[in-house]
């Protein structure tokens, strides 16, 4: 696993010089000049299935396709964002370009290889969302690379990440593709959602579902990547089997303190005053960005509480390195107390995805919480 280089390219397709001695000019000279504003063709380096957590049946289907000659000319996968779509594309993609593979992998060797690698392979696009869509021009432009036959490879792979934000007219263009496609061609669309693709685009490719990770397996990996600790144990369960959520947040710098102080915040709001209790959205203020995270941070530790509380089970707490101080809240609270406080958080949630006033929503959620 890891994080791919983020420079752009741009897409075009190789376009005939000289007099008549066949040639092209670079490839990536001639994407550099061509379609502004219409999708992004980002750099990659070459991914393997070998490196992917998890989902073995779905990487198995995709080697046997590969090893019986019988490759679709489309796939969808699909899964919750940052599952792991986009990796196991580029896994795909890589084997699938490889002129030396070796065994279920690609050699990293070949000239198709280290062109992948080096983020110069002209037999390889990906087009992701510009400022929130895909529009019809990004799609005119691979439609114009398709039928440009493969400089290196037997096959040209185009990745369509996040295919639910083409437009309804990037979708319609597609689809003529998607009915008539040259035979070296593969297409692999990526979404968290099947239904913000049309009906007969989702009936003209194969689909995979991605299953969530164990929590045995984001744990080792966290312990792989990372020095093991009792964090990786709490991210590991939060993630709740997303590894791209897993990973962001053990790279993170701020994460640890920021769950100390929310957890800290959470405790000490029962026990404070009115005043008290406002002079706390300073806190919320300053990680406004992370929000969503905050609100999960103290959902789980009411819930650990609650759990506490009910089970005495200290096995399954999701904050178990804190539970000394789950134990002495649990003391302090009323079932139904923890119950309305997960219901306020909820509802806080909920009103800021409505772009209610954040200030407002936190303080009103910070007086509910600290209420008998």
């Amino acid at each position: 696993m890891g994080f791919e280089e983020r420079e752009s390219w741009k897409a075009g397709r190789g376009k005939r010089t000289g007099a008549g001695n066949g040639s092209y000019e670079s490839e990536r000279q001639h994407r550099k000049k061509q379609a502004r504003g219409a999708g992004r063709w980002k750099k990659v380096r070459v991914y393997t299935f070998k490196n992917i957590i998890g989902q073995r049946d779905l990487i198995e289907s995709l080697k046997n396709a590969f090893f019986s000659n019988r490759v679709g000319h489309a796939y969808l996968f699909s899964g919750e964002k940052g599952i792991g779509k986009t990796t196991l594309a580029k896994a795909f993609a890589a084997l699938l370009l490889c002129s030396e593979p070796n065994g279920d992998e690609p050699c990293g060797r070949c000239k198709p290889c280290l062109l992948l690698k080096n983020s110069s392979n002209p037999d390889f696009c990906l087009i992701e969302p510009d400022k929130g869509t895909i529009k019809i021009e990004a799609i005119r432009q691979m439609q114009d690379d398709i039928m440009v036959k493969p400089l290196y490879s037997e096959r040209k792979v185009y990745i369509i990440r996040d295919a639910e934000t083409m437009t309804m007219q990037a979708q319609n263009c597609l689809l003529k593709t998607l009915e008539e496609p040259p035979r070296f061609a593969v297409i692999i669309l990526t979404t968290p959602s099947l239904y913000g693709l049309k009906e007969t685009i989702r009936s003209r490719i194969l689909k995979y579902n991605l299953k969530k990770n164990t929590f045995r397996e984001v744990l080792e990996l966290l312990n792989r990547l990372y020095s093991a600790s009792r964090s990786n144990e709490f991210i590991a369960s939060y993630s709740g089997g997303i590894i791209g959520t897993a990973m962001k947040l053990a790279g993170s710098e701020n994460f640890d303190a920021l769950r100390n102080e929310i957890i800290e915040l959470a405790d000490q709001v029962g026990r404070e005053g009115l005043v008290a209790v406002f002079d706390k959205y300073d806190i919320f203020e300053k990680n406004k960005e992370d929000i969503d995270t905050i609100l999960d941070m103290m959902e789980i530790f009411y819930r650990d509480i609650l759990v506490c509380k009910r089970t005495r089970n200290e096995g399954m707490l999701i904050n178990s390195d804190k539970k000394d101080i789950i134990i002495d809240s649990a003391k302090r609270y009323t079932s139904k107390k923890l119950v309305d406080n997960i219901e306020i958080i909820n509802t806080t949630r909920s009103n800021l995805n409505y772009n209610t006033n954040y200030q407002l929503s936190i303080e009103v959620m910070l007086m509910k919480l600290q209420e008998a």
